[in-house]
């Protein structure tokens, strides 16, 4: 039986990330900026359900200009409204958008609810379409694309957490980088002054805390497969504390609270961004698209990127943004060729031309030039030194996952703050997620 999921509310992972984003980048007038893109000779349009990144800007400008087959229509729109927005449209089967930027949180929501259309679905009933180029992408970003053996649309933009941190201040104390978490809560302690937090923890928001904190900690602590996401089972089971790494993570966390920022229980991503930049703490754990803009900044050079310490196991979450076709789309062949001209590289290209950082180009990502250009990037490459598998976003699996992801945001707290034991804020949390899970 087929159902609609509708969450009231606002997506505070992905608003307070965006908002963060958008500020590095000097976004400030994303939403106002006009599509001046060259209408197509054909007179076909294709019309975007769009967010405020980065991305989306170079999408509705750069990208509307250079594709000439059809007009593009992509105006940025603030992520909260554009996730409720997509609910409200898809729900009501409306056809006003041909194509959808879709966050991989949610993507079980959409593709449960049969949302976008199959591309191989499309090619298969128009023979005279291309086959779309996936093998020019990263394999690791089209988990969030597929499902049963086909493929529905794109990935856009594909980020990872980072381990970012002052070299320079490194350099003075002697220290190495930590690869482990023994050995990093030792480098926040002795960093830790008046000035300067030793590390920065993110306790005011949910998916800065639960995924860019916690999850960071938990991903290390069991063995997972690449689909796995370490915090649901493929039945959609709890399997967070199943050998105690629930606890253990908040335990990781608590014994570094005393080397963060104070306040840190009222910081979300856009804080931890600006205490970062400013040069008031030392280190700081958080997705890629967080980082975004900072080497143009006063610390250029002075920021190293690695992979984040892991505690058993050196696995490493992933994410990032996509673009599918709306199944109620009247233009499905047309959009189907605009995923065609992106995969064969233009679009990619204007997307790195124009700053974006968080790449999903399999060319741009083993460009020694472009890692130059982008350090963060040289997180890959750490991957390779120390057999990083990636695996899934949490809890990706789910179709209501950001209500998922707000239970167990406020267990760990809970935790954080002393309210709950650790044993008892896993404890709650597990009977919860098991009540709210759709």
């Amino acid at each position: 039986m087929e159902e609609v999921y509708v969450i009231k509310g606002l997506n505070h992972r992905s608003m307070s990330r965006r908002s963060a984003l958008k500020a590095a980048a000097g976004l400030v007038a994303a939403y106002n900026l006009g599509l001046s893109g060259a209408r197509a000779q054909s007179g076909k349009s294709l019309n975007i359900l769009n967010m405020n990144l980065l991305f989306s800007d170079v999408l509705a400008n750069q990208i509307a200009k250079a594709y000439t087959d059809a007009e593009i229509s992509a105006d940025p729109v603030p992520q909260n409204e554009q996730y409720e927005k997509l609910l409200v449209e898809m729900s009501q089967g409306s056809s006003t958008y041909d194509l959808l930027v879709l966050d991989a949180l949610f993507i079980h929501q959409v593709l449960g609810n049969k949302w976008v259309q199959s591309v191989d679905d499309i090619k298969t009933n128009d023979s005279s379409l291309p086959a779309l180029q996936y093998e020019n992408l990263f394999p690791e970003a089209l988990k969030y694309v597929q499902s049963d053996g086909k493929r529905y649309g794109i990935p856009l933009t594909f980020s990872t957490p980072i381990f970012a941190y002052r070299k320079d201040l490194f350099e003075e104390k002697g220290l190495s980088v930590p690869t482990n978490w023994d050995d990093y809560r030792k480098c926040a302690e002795a960093l830790h002054s008046g000035d300067v937090a030793g590390n920065i923890l993110l306790l005011g928001g949910q998916d800065a805390h639960m995924s860019g904190d916690w999850a960071t900690r938990l991903m290390g602590m069991t063995k997972l497969g690449p689909e796995d996401d370490g915090v649901l089972d493929a039945k959609n089971q709890p399997i967070f504390n199943s050998e105690g790494q629930g606890v253990r993570a908040i335990e990781r966390l608590k014994e570094v609270l005393p080397y963060a920022p104070k306040g840190a229980q009222g910081l979300d991503y856009p804080d931890g961004i600006s205490l970062f930049s400013q040069g008031r703490a030392a280190m700081f754990i958080s997705w890629s698209d967080v980082f975004a803009g900072l080497e143009t900044g006063p610390l250029k050079g002075k920021i190293g990127y690695a992979a984040v310490p892991s505690e058993k196991f050196q696995q490493q979450m992933t994410g990032g943004m996509s673009l599918g076709i709306s199944v109620n789309s009247a233009n499905q062949a047309e959009a189907y060729k605009f995923l065609d001209w992106m995969l064969r590289g233009e679009g990619y290209r204007l997307l790195l031309e124009n700053g974006e950082t968080n790449l999903v180009y399999k060319s741009q990502l083993e460009d020694p030039a472009v890692r130059q250009k982008i350090p963060s990037l040289n997180v890959y490459e750490d991957f390779k030194k120390r057999g990083t598998t990636t695996i899934a976003l949490p809890p990706y699996r789910v179709p209501n996952s950001v209500e998922v992801q707000r239970v167990l945001y406020e267990e760990i707290l809970a935790a954080m703050l002393d309210r709950k034991t650790p044993q008892q804020a896993m404890t709650d949390a597990e009977s919860r997620v098991k009540s709210v899970i759709r």
